[in-house]
């Protein structure tokens, strides 16, 4: 049947040419009737250009029904498009042509690569940080651990301590503007710690600031991840966070040598010619928004050279289209228990997470390493780390396990690998339970963006990633630090190591609880 304009429904003879008609289709007809049986079809897309013929079919029931053909335009039938558009209406007969999405696709994988290298640098540059850490504490011979602690400290509180700020300001003026601010500041902290005046010198040099110019560096990659991919977002992130301890890799052996070389001072300001590359990185970096608005001139662009008369159908889908504005900050999730749950987690973890990683230096000597078989652990570290990220981001891209099962295995193995760390006595033991703690990291950095983007919802990740960075920020100034006394208390690292392994137990207990609590709550996040 069809369905004249003033609503009454006719059989297909029965069609009066005074009146226009809109076509009602069949579910098994298209892919589009997906609502109900039959559905009102008012453009056509450029992917789906069909004729569409009123035919017979007895065995359905139905009068009459609209199969699709494809559209032939050749000299023997001209006709057969702008039949359709008869009268200049083309709302006659037609599904609206929508430009292609830019997730996932072409550009996208650029993104993805240059935030991957934005994340080398500056992750690469903080997780070789126990090597600094050793080299600063020769520096200054008379430094306690507790004093030194408080570099390490300001710099992942500030890191981290700043995120929602940072990803407020990513939607207020854009990634690209925010990575090149952030290498600027990285770059500087290097030269202003050139100097090295005192250790509480350094504490603001290479602790607050360095840590707020990596915050402003890094947040936007989160974000810009979660805009760019869709269906790939698990492989995404993966990639995305494999550049964190790839950068280990590259940066531990490499702080080493240029400290042998140069020196302390000279490794400062090698070091901040490598943080300007940052700011290429940025200026290459376009916002999803922008690049959306490219694709779809392009789009438009070459159909209206094709068919001229798809004028009109742009102005129309470009009228019905509503970009999603994004929210600088949502403090409700702060009454959410299900998000909660991870800030409690946060908590937690972040005695271990990367605190774990980068006392290994400190461990080390104690058991008899030398600065160089440090810095193999550490790069080994790394490497295993970046390769635990490719292969979670991949495994779980197929969706063959649930992503919080997962994440719940990773925080249990870290601790068993936090516990199992004074065990060791050589630097090959201390290697096999160094690959149990990069295999958590490398899972729980991979899922952590996941599961927000998933529970939450991906134009929240400003919101829920920036304030869970900020609550890890926030013990990051208290658990270096406080590492650092009971390391001096104790004469050695078993207990602090301890301290970590029980506390990462604690987080994997508490995120185990999120069904429950979202049952008890009635919160409605999606388990995935």
């Amino acid at each position: 049947m069809v369905v004249a304009s003033d609503g009454r429904e006719t059989e297909g003879d029965n069609v009066d040419e005074d009146r226009s008609y809109e076509y009602l289709l069949p579910e098994n007809a298209t892919k589009l009737a997906t609502d109900s049986s039959y559905k009102k079809i008012s453009y056509l897309t450029s992917q789906d250009q069909r004729d569409y013929e009123v035919a017979d079919d007895a065995a359905s029931g139905c009068t009459s029904h609209l199969q699709a053909l494809p559209l032939i335009e050749d000299e023997e039938n001209p006709e057969v498009f702008s039949s359709l558009e008869a009268d200049g209406n083309p709302e006659v007969g037609f599904v609206s042509p929508e430009p292609p999405s830019g997730k996932d696709t072409g550009y996208a994988w650029l993104v993805l690569f240059l935030v991957f290298m934005v994340n080398l640098v500056t992750a690469g540059n903080f997780k070789s940080f126990g090597i600094t850490y050793t080299i600063i504490l020769d520096y200054f011979p008379d430094a306690s651990g507790a004093q030194a602690g408080w570099i390490l400290g300001l710099l992942m509180g500030c890191r981290c301590l700043l995120s929602p700020l940072m990803g407020a300001l990513t939607v207020i003026i854009g990634p690209r503007k925010c990575i090149i601010l952030g290498g600027l500041i990285c770059a500087g902290s290097f030269l202003l710690a050139v100097p090295a005046f005192s250790i509480e010198y350094m504490a603001f040099t290479l602790g607050a600031l360095f840590g707020a110019g990596m915050c402003l560096a890094e947040t936007p990659g989160y974000i810009v991840v979660t805009d760019y991919f869709e269906k790939r977002r698990a492989f995404a992130n993966g990639v995305r966070s494999a550049g964190n301890p790839m950068g280990g890799v590259i940066f531990s052996p490499l702080v080493v040598l240029l400290h042998r070389h140069f020196g302390f001072q000279g490794a400062l300001i090698m070091m901040a010619g490598v943080m300007l590359q940052l700011a290429v990185f940025g200026m290459l970096m376009r916002p999803f928004d922008q690049h959306q608005r490219i694709v779809a001139e392009d789009f438009w662009r070459e159909r209206e050279q094709s068919k001229p008369s798809s004028y009109q159908n742009r102005h129309k889908v470009e009228e019905n289209t509503q970009t999603v504005k994004k929210k600088p900050l949502q403090f409700s999730f702060f009454r959410n228990p299900s998000y909660l749950v991870y800030l409690a987690v946060v908590v937690c973890s972040t005695a271990a997470l990367p605190n774990a990683l980068f006392f290994l230096p400190v461990y080390g000597r104690t058991i008899g390493l030398t600065d160089m078989q440090n810095s193999f652990v550490s790069s080994y570290c790394s490497l295993t780390d970046s390769i635990m990220r490719l292969a979670c981001g991949s495994i779980f891209s197929y969706k063959m396990f649930k992503t919080t099962h997962g994440f719940l295995v990773s925080l249990l193995i870290g601790a068993a690998g936090c516990l199992i760390v004074p065990l060791c006595g050589t630097m090959w033991q201390l290697i096999i339970t160094a690959t149990m703690f990069s295999l958590s990291m490398g899972f729980f950095w991979t899922l952590i963006n996941i599961l927000l983007a998933e529970q939450f919802g991906g134009d929240s990740m400003p919101s829920t990633w920036g304030f869970f960075r900020m609550v890890q920020g926030i013990c990051s100034f208290v658990y270096p630090p406080f590492i650092g006394f009971v390391m001096d208390a104790t004469g050695g690292m078993a207990a602090p190591y301890a301290l970590m392994g029980t506390l990462m137990i604690g987080a994997a207990i508490i995120f185990s609880l999120q069904p429950f609590i979202a049952r008890i709550t009635g919160s409605k996040i999606n388990l995935t």
